[in-house]
């Protein structure tokens, strides 16, 4: 395979468009790694691979903004993220697969005796709602056995009322976050904050340093489904950068 290739190459190549090549250069999402001195942007397969991963999380449910944010972290780990991008395709393609098996036998029984087979349906309804639940247990890839045990004895120790407390602390906290997004990392009010945000990790799981880190590399890696996750990229963003100040103080 070719180590280069020019936009219309690439564009024919990945069956992308080169209007969309524009755009995602545009943005500073997928930028061509040299230009010619005649202006000619060339792609080379290291922009193959950034490709990939865009095209695969936004299959994933990313948006381009989540992707670009992503994919431009230090702690990006690229093994990492193709293994469980791999593992979450096969499981989207075997449901798939069960979904247009389904259609097909429903569709000829329309086809054949002018009904709808009701029973098929619902068969339809649970795969696709399966789809559902399978995005839900991205933490069951990500945590090993014993880490999710680890979870559930944490658990044991918040009566219902005292975990409603705690989420609603971190929503708070969160909130908080947010309307300081535009300050100083290294100023008073972002340190008073990074300071809350730990000692609220720490209550539950300062005794747990292991499963601390692990939880931070599920939001540097982004294998949580933008859907799940308590605070987008900015405010984690935010965080890291004021606790980065904090060490260097």
């Amino acid at each position: 395979m070719k180590k280069s290739y020019l936009i219309k190459e690439f564009a024919d190549l990945t069956k992308m468009t080169v209007r969309t090549l524009h755009y995602y250069d545009q943005i500073g999402l997928l930028k061509p790694s040299f230009q010619k001195s005649n202006g000619y942007r060339v792609y080379t397969d290291g922009d193959l691979l950034r490709l990939q991963q865009i095209v695969t999380l936004k299959f994933m449910g990313f948006s381009l903004d989540q992707i670009g944010n992503l994919l431009g972290k230090k702690g990006f780990l690229v093994a990492k993220s193709l293994r469980i991008q791999a593992e979450a395709v096969r499981d989207e393609i075997a449901r798939l697969q069960q979904a247009s098996r389904a259609l097909d036998l429903v569709l000829k029984k329309f086809e054949t005796e002018g009904r709808v087979d009701a029973k098929k349906l619902i068969q339809i309804v649970e795969v696709i709602q399966m789809g559902e639940d399978v995005k839900k247990a991205w933490h069951e890839k990500f945590y090993t056995e014993a880490e999710l045990k680890e979870f559930q004895e944490i658990g044991k120790k918040y009566t219902p009322e005292m975990m409603a407390e705690y989420q609603r602390r971190w929503a708070e906290l969160i909130a908080e976050v947010r309307k300081h997004l535009g300050d100083d990392p290294a100023g008073p009010v972002a340190q008073s904050l990074a300071k809350q945000w730990t000692d609220l990790l720490n209550e539950a799981y300062g005794n747990h340093p292991a499963l601390k880190a692990k939880i931070g590399q599920a939001y540097t890696q982004g294998v949580i489904p933008a859907d799940q996750r308590p605070f987008d990229d900015d405010v984690w963003a935010f965080i890291k950068k004021a606790h980065a100040a904090a060490k260097k103080s």
